[in-house]
């Protein structure tokens, strides 16, 4: 049995063919932009916090396995977790493409609040679509929406070098 070739894509843009490959890095910003942008996500000027555009991303098999094999147990974490006063979430958006746009509205009065219909991203592998689907070309799963907060807890400086955590997707292959 031969496994099939996966890898992480990132989705810009208002439909879902505009890919890019995520392994080597996307960005979080104040826009769609994938990898270079200008808009920052301001930390508030008191309690509060403010939101990134969110990032749709999906795993895409690039090479069927053979025989065909299924992925399953789609799951989604960080290796630690990121400073005080940053917070990734993420949002499991099934099969329907949610074009980026800005995650919430910006809650001027709650710090590290987490907006409606996101979950924060766990430090341990979790689920986020158990579907078992086969390894064809192409979107294998549900797409995930990825954000990022900022609140006035945030101690760090500003600036396009902040450290965050990667973000690790793995997938079960049977």
């Amino acid at each position: 049995m031969a496994a099939a070739i996966w890898r992480i894509a990132a989705n810009t843009g208002a439909s879902p063919g505009t890919l890019g490959p995520a392994e080597s890095g996307a960005l979080v910003y104040g826009d769609d932009a994938l990898i270079t942008s200008t808009v920052a996500v301001a930390k508030p000027t008191a309690a509060g916090t403010a939101y990134s555009f969110t990032k749709s991303a999906q795993v895409e098999v690039t090479t069927a396995g053979a025989p065909t094999t299924a992925f399953s147990n789609r799951r989604i974490h960080h290796a630690s977790a990121p400073s005080t006063g940053l917070t990734h979430f993420y949002r499991d958006d099934a099969a329907t493409y949610v074009a980026p746009a800005n995650a919430a509205a910006d809650n001027a009065t709650t710090n590290d609040a987490t907006p409606t219909g996101f979950t924060v991203m766990p430090t341990t592998a979790t689920a986020y679509d158990a579907a078992s689907v086969n390894t064809a070309l192409g979107r294998n799963g549900d797409y995930v929406s990825i954000a990022m907060g900022v609140s006035f807890l945030y101690a760090g400086g500003a600036g396009s070098a902040i450290a965050l955590p990667s973000i690790t997707i793995t997938v079960d292959e049977a």
